[in-house]
């Protein structure tokens, strides 16, 4: 991958090209981003740039290293992601699972898109309902690898995806290379939680933050790759917030999302109604979709009433609500309490927090549907 291949951020890859030219780079780089704003596109292609025999612009993209790293198969660049047992592993390997058993899914995904988010991953792996994370075994294969002489390349380069979900164990066990990295070894690491990640380690890390697209540039993106009408691309680029590849997934998965929009209505329209045994089908809906899928609802339902609270107040111009929308939004308000947002929007909060910690979907989106209940 070519700096020139990403949307986005000109100004970072001028920079990040101008420090491997003048041997400024930090053996330890994060990327902090939005999910799908590109941080591992950006690993990739500094990668290439790194590795690169004929650098001019961008890297030349003809050099053995860099076709090789464009297909993900040069032995001098490694990946690990998190990881869980899958259907898709022996019986061996699932007692302790790790990122090369997974390779040739994690490079078929990263080909045919780069900004995939986490459900999209988990979705390749088999482990969209499990948590997903990288253990002190993915520690110990890191630093079996990069012990080793490079085979082809001057450099070892070791990407981590979402190093946020690296427990403590295997956080320690790195910060030892981090502080004395062999030689020649970069890590470089894309993160969507920088606080989740442990002081010791972000601290060895030069920290490079990934500033979101604008609406109309993404817009324009939409409107060549999907070849849309222009209205709608910016309703989608105003809904990915600045993130190419939540933008790149909402036009690809607009049925599923209108089947998460339905299901925040059926929720609302039963709390309305005071129909308790409604809002616990509701809830039973949501419990019975998968840990990414409800976190997706969650996501896209403070999103939503976002919009309720604009258009209660007015402001239906920044509210960005859509027609079909809109004309649901402006039949309920009026019944909705105004202590109703920010109530529900924390419990959405509360909700997410609680999906992660894997605490029982049923009593999550019961208590949930039960707040709704009782705060509209």
């Amino acid at each position: 991958m070519q700096f020139g291949e990403i949307y986005g951020n000109d100004a970072l890859k001028a920079r990040l090209k101008k420090m491997v030219d003048e041997d400024r780079l930090s053996h330890a780089i994060l990327f902090v981003e939005q999910e799908g704003m590109g941080g591992l596109a950006f690993a990739i292609a500094l990668a290439q740039y790194i590795n690169c025999t004929d650098r001019g612009q961008d890297s030349c993209g003809e050099c053995p290293s860099c076709r090789r790293i464009a297909k993900l198969a040069y032995p001098d660049v490694h990946f690990a992601f998190p990881v869980n047992t899958s259907p898709k592993l022996s019986d061996q390997e699932k007692k302790k699972p790790l990122s090369s058993y997974f390779l040739s899914d994690w490079n078929n995904l990263v080909a045919a898109n780069p900004y995939f988010d986490s459900h999209e991953l988990y979705e390749a792996l088999g482990i969209e309902n499990k948590a997903a994370t990288i253990s002190v075994h993915e520690a110990r294969e890191i630093a079996s690898a990069l012990a080793l002489q490079p085979f082809e390349s001057d450099y070892k380069i070791m990407i981590i995806w979402q190093p946020e979900k690296m427990n403590t164990e295997a956080a320690n066990k790195l910060l030892k290379l981090l502080e004395e990295p062999p030689a020649g070894t970069y890590f470089l690491m894309v993160t969507q939680s920088l606080e989740s990640m442990l002081t010791t380690v972000r601290s060895r890390c030069q920290i490079i933050r990934l500033q979101p697209m604008e609406r109309e540039e993404i817009a324009d993106v939409l409107c060549k790759r999907y070849e849309l009408e222009r209205p709608l691309a910016l309703d989608f680029a105003t809904l990915a917030g600045g993130s190419i590849g939540k933008a790149f997934s909402l036009v690809e998965n607009a049925d599923s999302g209108s089947m998460l929009d339905d299901l925040l209505r059926q929720l609302l329209d039963a709390s309305l109604g005071k129909s308790l045994p409604g809002v616990l089908d509701a809830a039973d809906a949501l419990a019975a979709l998968g840990k990414d899928k409800q976190k997706q609802w969650c996501v896209r339902s403070e999103g939503f009433i976002r919009k309720m609270f604009l258009s209660a107040k007015g402001l239906e111009g920044i509210s960005f609500a859509g027609a079909d929308d809109l004309q649901y939004i402006k039949k309920q308000v009026p019944r909705i309490k105004d202590s109703f947002y920010p109530r529900a929007a924390a419990a959405l909060d509360a909700a997410l927090r609680l999906i992660d910690s894997n605490v029982s979907a049923k009593l999550i989106f019961t208590d949930l549907g039960n707040r709704f209940y009782l705060y509209i």
